[in-house]
């Protein structure tokens, strides 16, 4: 009775586990430091921020020094240390309270990810 129980159980375990593994890897997450890096990646070659003088040059259409991305991941974790959203800020180093340029970060499936500006306080 008991092997008979146990060669029920063993396959019944065996898919669930396999399922589970298999929604967790089939969510695309980003870590924080790769969803930062991307932020200030896209900020850089945006049109729209040649308009933020406190975080471009006007000159060299770069970012300015010591320009930094902070992000805060959203939702459930499908893995550790990694989210499918998030919210950042940019802002210089040196900034006042909620100062900078917030953007909602969504990642996409293959690598790829969407980022919609949310709001630029200047002060």
């Amino acid at each position: 009775m008991r092997r008979q129980l146990l060669l029920l159980v063993t396959p019944l375990a065996l898919a669930c586990t396999a399922s589970a593994t298999a929604t967790a890897k089939g969510i695309p997450a980003h870590t924080k430091k790769q969803a930062e890096v991307n932020v200030l990646r896209v900020v850089a070659t945006t049109r729209k921020a040649r308009r933020l003088p406190s975080l471009v040059n006007p000159r060299t259409h770069l970012l300015r020094d010591n320009t930094e991305a902070m992000c805060d991941g959203r939702g459930r974790q499908p893995a550790p240390n990694r989210y499918a959203r998030f919210v950042c800020v940019v802002r210089p180093h040196s900034h006042t309270a909620r100062q900078g340029l917030y953007v909602s970060y969504r990642v996409l499936p293959r690598g790829r990810f969407r980022i919609h500006w949310l709001a630029y306080r200047k002060r």
